[in-house]
């Protein structure tokens, strides 16, 4: 989105150009039905210890109940000291270390010499991952929670780049949403229709996920009531004994992954074990990880399972192999490989599954006393984590070769879209509003591909059509109306978006993700005044959402309402302080133009010390170094923004006037020359230009500002 005009100062070096505020960015990946957390019947795993002791401690030594914790440096599996891993794109180094049993994950950046250029360095909140493939770490910043750039991978005892930091560094600013909160890890108590704040953080996922919330089991238990001998407890979900299809639903929850669409009123949060999944969400994925023989992905079992013939021609379901409350390495393959001779094995009920057939076995017996899990389970590299060999769910005759992790091609890095297909059951389509409505969820999942994970055009148009398309048949979805603004916003579009988000605002007032983007909308449309009031009443919806504060500034400063701008702006980074490096920028940018010189010194280095190649700050800070004729400090400045972005006019406009200030008259008219072959139209440089071109040499560093 646009930006305030860059426009001189009259207080600054004749001619300067001033990089101004940052071109406001969309935050990262929107969800629209964030969650709160759930209400109270859930009491956590400490009530269920005391009658259920052994599995208990069974169950928090698997990877499930080891999926969210703190640091110990004891018992820490992690390898230190850590090399340095560097990322290619960003030149940026990243290591890890302990100081005081405390991690720390530390990011700088080298010069030719070797010295350090820049640092900065976050203390690790939390540890996500049970350590059975990876760990990853959290940082908190006033209850927002982001990963941070480095990973342990367990496999191979090796430090290296966070899944997916080597196609994009978001280096300490990726959110953890709700849906992957709710997944690795327990019931959080999450600020609704934030990115990323958590009230509350539970450490593991626990015994209610699969269960169901047990507030109601354990005061029957205290009470000394309980179900009549051998009946049935209603008070709580025992799993086993649920129909096949709402076993797996509990599995699925989490174990079958894809672009998610919630349905009406349902968040990540909401799900309760019992019930079918298709009644909370719908999940979508592409085409070909339905069908690819090869790649699978690390939370793809139940999709692969389903291809399986073992699943299709039995009443099997995912306890059928494993027992979720003891560690999987405790079990060993020869529990597996009884599980398989369960329904493979000789004398089998009255027309027994075909036994194993493997060369060399002279009897059924003899067949069976395989490793089953290794001749009909493909271990090979996962498609979306790098460094992991894991297991293949699709239980086949022949295996494909396995493939090392390193040579894992990127799916998204194709040119081509790809086509979503539903991997759970859609609405029922007995009425055209039933149609409208799956028609929508494919127009939300669509964009949240497009928003998430494969930035290509197509997929705007795909949102935009079904969503149109739904919409006409009186069906209604929040998440669809958000993503039909948001794609046309993407496309272009912006009155259609305004109309589009002004409608979704009056079907979902409570929405606040929808507010935000119409004032987004609004602000790219040249009507500040409106999109002030948009984005406010979102910040006092949630006052946690800093992104709605800060961008509601952007908005009170287009529309010349600087004060208003100024307290808005510090709202928000009071809020969140370290994410928001462009908006530091803004606030100095203000100051800068009000003559506050040392505030917007202050706040300009701020932004720098979180974001070293923002380069509008390095405009910024160069300006006020012109203005104090510290000649060589802004070219210092300057030099880097160019290096970063060799075609912005205020980086190129005041390197050739400082250029010129020391009498380095060829590299001025040089700067001059590559700002005009990028802007042909800039006045300002061509006059400059013509001012070097006819003055003598030797009088260029007589003073060009004069």
């Amino acid at each position: 989105m646009r930006g305030p005009p860059i426009r001189p100062s009259v207080v600054l070096v004749l001619l300067a150009w001033l990089a101004g505020c940052v071109a406001g960015e969309a935050p990262p990946g929107s969800d629209a039905l964030s969650p709160e957390a759930p209400e109270a019947a859930y009491v956590g795993d400490e009530a269920c210890a005391s009658c259920h002791e052994d599995y208990y401690v069974s169950y928090h030594r698997t990877g499930m109940g080891r999926s969210l914790s703190r640091f110990d440096a004891a018992s820490a599996p992690e390898a230190f000291p850590a090399p340095p891993v560097r990322h290619e794109g960003t030149d940026f180094y990243y290591e890890a270390f302990v100081r005081a049993d405390t991690l720390f994950q530390r990011e700088y950046r080298l010069d030719a010499s070797g010295e350090t250029l820049y640092e900065r360095v976050h203390p690790v909140e939390w540890v996500i991952g049970s350590g059975n493939h990876t760990r990853s770490y959290l940082a908190s910043v006033n209850g927002h929670l982001t990963e941070m750039p480095l990973t342990w991978y367990v496999q191979r005892s090796r430090w290296d780049l966070s899944p997916s930091y080597d196609q994009e560094n978001l280096r300490f600013s990726r959110p953890v949403v709700a849906e992957c909160m709710a997944c690795h890890n327990g019931f959080s108590d999450h600020s609704r229709y934030t990115f990323d704040h958590y009230r509350d953080v539970a450490a593991g996922i626990t015994c209610e996920r699969c269960h169901g919330p047990g507030g109601a089991h354990v005061d029957l238990r205290l009470a000394g009531l309980g179900p009549a001998a051998g009946g049935p407890d209603s008070s709580i979900v025992h799993p086993a004994r649920l129909a096949r299809e709402e076993q797996l639903s509990v599995c699925r929850q989490c174990h079958l992954s894809g672009t998610t669409v919630f349905r009406t009123g349902e968040t990540p949060s909401t799900y309760r074990p019992g019930d079918p999944l298709e009644a909370h969400r719908s999940i979508f994925v592409t085409a070909e990880q339905a069908s690819d023989p090869e790649r699978f992905g690390i939370a793809s079992h139940a999709l692969r399972l389903e291809k399986s013939a073992c699943f299709r021609e039995s009443d099997m379901t995912c306890t059928t192999c494993h027992d979720p409350h003891a560690p999987v390495a405790d079990l060993g393959n020869d529990h597996f490989n009884a599980a398989c001779a369960g329904c493979h094995g000789a004398g089998k009920g009255d027309a027994p599954v075909a036994v194993c057939g493997r060369g060399g076995a002279h009897t059924e017996a003899e067949a069976m006393t395989g490793d089953c899990v290794t001749c009909h389970l493909r271990s090979s590299g996962a498609s979306d984590i790098p460094h992991v060999t894991f297991t293949d769910h699709w239980i086949r005759r022949e295996l494909p070769p396995a493939v090392a992790p390193e040579d894992i091609e990127r799916a998204f890095l194709r040119p081509d879209p790809f086509r979503l297909v539903r991997a759970t059951a859609p609405p029922d389509a007995g009425d055209a509003r039933a149609r409208g409505l799956g028609l929508l969820e494919e127009a939300a999942a669509y964009f949240a591909f497009y928003d998430e994970a494969h930035a290509l055009p197509a997929y705007l148009d795909s949102a935009v059509v079904r969503a149109e398309a739904g919409l006409r048949t009186g069906a209604d979805h929040a998440a669809a109306r958000l993503a039909l603004g948001r794609a046309l916003l993407e496309q272009g579009r912006t009155g259609e978006a305004v109309a589009a988000l002004s409608e979704a605002a009056s079907a979902h007032a409570e929405d606040v993700f929808i507010r935000y983007w119409l004032g987004a909308a609004l602000l790219q449309a040249d009507r500040p005044g409106a999109a002030a009031a948009a984005l406010g009443r979102a910040a006092e919806m949630q006052p946690a959402f800093a992104e709605a504060r800060l961008k509601q500034a952007e908005a009170l400063y287009a529309a010349a309402r600087f004060a208003e701008a100024e307290a808005a702006w510090l709202s928000g980074l009071a809020e969140d302080p370290v994410h928001h490096p462009e908006s530091w920028n803004d606030l100095g940018f203000l100051y800068l133009e009000t003559g506050r010189f040392d505030e917007a010194r202050r706040l300009f280095d701020r932004a720098l010390a979180l974001d070293p190649d923002l380069v509008q700050a390095l405009v910024n800070a160069a300006t006020l170094r012109l203005q104090t004729q510290d000649w060589e400090g802004a070219i210092s400045l300057l030099e880097r923004a160019v290096g970063k972005q060799a075609d912005f006019a205020p980086a190129l406009g005041n390197l050739a006037i400082a250029y010129a200030e020391l009498g380095r008259r060829d590299e001025a008219i040089g700067a001059l020359r590559a700002l005009l072959g990028y802007h042909p139209n800039d006045l300002r440089a061509q006059a400059l230009l013509d001012r070097l071109l006819t003055a003598p040499p030797e009088g260029a560093g007589s003073g060009s500002g004069s």
